[in-house]
């Protein structure tokens, strides 16, 4: 079977050669010139014919061309003809690495976007594959983390025994801290999250949130304040996955913050249109290098800073609250500097009717 170059080689030397006979025999007129760079377009626009080639077929193409004229009497002196011979090969060639030049970038581009294509089907396929191991391996080692805080409340067990259910019981938080964190992401990348906005009492949400954080805030030492000129705000929004987005952002800020710091949680309204809620977390904790400010929202990126009490850090907790906030249809940012602490904050619609 030919190819399609060899389709197009051929069938522009047939054209080129009833072309020529056309016009020996005929005047085109004006309409002659662009017949013949037609037939060295038709030629050109491929990506297997050499520049050599291409030249031979533009300095053939001239030749038969000016042949045609030359029999008519189209040239009225020798010197027009070369001249107009001269000019015609130099256009030929140019129209040739023109036609040859938009055929390569537009393959090129062609390429580039079935690779985008496959590499996203193959980045789907991964994320789902991700989200499966790391469900059906999650369930085991919550059995596991939940039995060991079981033995760890018995008072039977021996001292030295206890001090290894411990030891069970903290690698298996950190193992479902960083399943958890990889199910979500995956889920999300893979677009299988289904987002079930309903209007909620934010302020309530919120309250209800840091409540049950603060455990964790005591046992370094650690205040959380929270502050808002509002009592009650009626938001639409996914509570189960803004969940992800509280625990993340505070249990950062308790994570990355010393003893005896204080965290402040505020909530407000983004401008006077009140269309968008803002929560800012704030700390005082180590601050974040400006270095790693622009990679701090990708999945898996992590700064140079260390928990202060050796927490566990998976580099997914940030990128998981930017993808859910977009989901909600709305935006992140953080303002930090090394050594004064971190503001996060995020904003979303009070309604999503307006925003799907």
């Amino acid at each position: 079977m030919l190819k399609n170059s060899n389709i197009r080689i051929i069938l522009s030397s047939v054209l080129l050669l009833l072309l020529s006979i056309g016009n020996y025999y005929f005047q085109f007129g004006n309409l002659n010139g662009l017949l013949f760079l037609g037939v060295i377009i038709l030629f050109s626009y491929q990506d297997d014919i050499s520049f050599s080639g291409s030249i031979v077929f533009c300095v053939i193409t001239n030749f038969l061309w000016a042949y045609g004229d030359l029999e008519n009497n189209h040239f009225t002196t020798q010197i027009t003809a070369i001249i107009s011979g001269s000019s015609r090969i130099l256009i030929s060639i140019l129209t040739s690495i023109g036609a040859h030049t938009y055929y390569i970038e537009k393959k090129q581009k062609a390429t580039i976007t079935e690779q985008k294509l496959a590499l996203e089907k193959s980045n789907y396929e991964l994320n789902k594959f991700i989200a499966m191991a790391a469900h059906d391996i999650r369930n085991p080692v919550a059995s596991i983390k939940m039995i060991s805080d079981f033995l760890v409340e018995d008072e039977t067990l021996s001292k030295e025994a206890k001090e290894w259910v411990e030891i069970i019981q903290v690698s298996a938080s950190n193992t479902l801290l960083i399943l958890n964190n990889t199910l979500n992401i995956s889920q999300i990348r893979a677009g299988s999250v289904n987002m079930n906005f309903l209007k909620e009492d934010y302020i309530k949400f919120i309250k209800d949130n840091l409540l049950v954080n603060n455990h964790l805030a005591i046992t370094k030492k650690q205040t959380i304040l929270f502050q808002s000129s509002m009592s009650n705000v009626e938001v639409e929004f996914d509570k189960s996955r803004m969940v992800q987005v509280m625990n993340n952002l505070i249990n950062n800020a308790i994570k990355y913050s010393p003893e005896d710091s204080h965290i402040v949680v505020y909530v407000e309204y983004e401008d006077k249109d009140q269309g968008y809620i803002t929560t800012l977390v704030k700390d005082e904790g180590l601050g974040i290098d400006e270095a790693f400010h622009d990679k701090l929202y990708d999945a898996f990126a992590t700064t140079s800073n260390q928990p202060t009490n050796n927490e566990t850090k998976t580099g997914l907790g940030l990128a998981i609250v930017k993808k859910i906030v977009e989901l909600h249809h709305g935006t992140t940012g953080f303002t930090s500097v090394k050594g004064t602490g971190s503001e996060f904050h995020f904003s979303i619609p009070v309604t999503q009717n307006s925003r799907t």
